[in-house]
């Protein structure tokens, strides 16, 4: 079910604008802080430095009323509350609708406090939310599949050294688009049978690949997260330690895609999934 605009989605609580769980305060993900590797004064100038910056995790508070009538009410919309606050072992997702378009930030629930005298009907609550991650996403996720590439048509001739003309090479690339403002990891699925899969992600002049030093049997897959720097193997065995390269990153912009391996199989495929992302 798509969110209205003012509504936010925390586990399968649905809150906000035209539900039982009302927002008294307007719902803000945007603050945003910065932190910095260093920021010690500078030794022999003036001022100070500081080293690498990134956004830091958002805390996101939340003022909610459950408009409830009775006891047995206050307790049923208390109960719905209070799971979809409950903690986590993982992240989760928050989801929220602004402008017709859906939006999702990654983290884990932080406090859920209602107010004991209200226990009889209406009741009002803190509650947060703290992104872990505190880019925003794209509600939809963006799926491109592709297979390795092949070699059609063409002229080898023996003149000097050989080289073919008119040679097309078909299939494993694809452009792939980030409509944010921030640069998005990929997460990337390689399904077997393959022998040393790697992907390319062009960008301009640089370009960034990550190499499989692994071979992929039939029925086997393996699960890349380019920002998370993480690889399984059939979704359980780790295999960070069988990569070699750039781990790539997904600029704001249209960019190209590359797939391919150390031999041709028709039957090899690679999935790439991403979100638009801005900060």
């Amino acid at each position: 079910m798509a969110l209205l605009d003012g509504q936010v989605q925390l586990r399968s609580l649905v809150f906000g604008a035209e539900t039982m769980h009302r927002m008294v305060t307007h719902f803000n993900p945007f603050v945003r802080s910065v932190r910095a590797s260093e920021g010690d004064a500078r030794a022999w100038n003036h001022g100070a430095w500081s080293g690498a910056e990134f956004v830091d995790a958002v805390v996101i508070p939340m003022r909610i009323v459950a408009l409830g009538q009775g006891a047995p009410q206050f307790l049923a919309l208390h109960q719905q509350l209070t799971a979809a606050f409950a903690p986590s072992s993982q992240d989760l997702e928050l989801r929220f609708a602004v402008a017709g378009s859906e939006y999702v930030m990654y983290g884990r629930p932080r406090l859920v406090e209602p107010e004991p005298r209200n226990i009889t009907g209406i009741a009002y609550y803190r509650a947060a939310f703290i992104a872990l991650d505190p880019l925003i996403y794209s509600g939809a996720e963006h799926l491109q599949t592709l297979v390795l590439p092949q070699v059609t048509g063409g002229l080898t001739l023996p003149v000097q050294a050989p080289f073919t003309i008119g040679a097309t090479v078909i299939t494993g690339r694809a452009q792939i688009t980030n409509a944010g403002t921030a640069p998005a990891g990929l997460r990337l699925r390689f399904n077997g049978p393959v022998v040393e899969p790697r992907v390319s992600l062009l960008v301009g002049s640089v370009t960034s690949t990550l190499r499989i030093l692994l071979t992929l049997t039939a029925g086997q897959f393996l699960d890349v997260d380019t920002a998370a720097r993480t690889v399984y193997l059939n979704g359980t065995v780790s295999r960070r330690g069988n990569t070699t390269g750039d781990w790539p990153i997904l600029p704001n912009g249209t960019y190209e895609l590359a797939f391919d391996a150390t031999t041709y199989d028709a039957a090899a495929s690679l999935e790439v999934r991403w979100r638009d992302a801005w900060y």
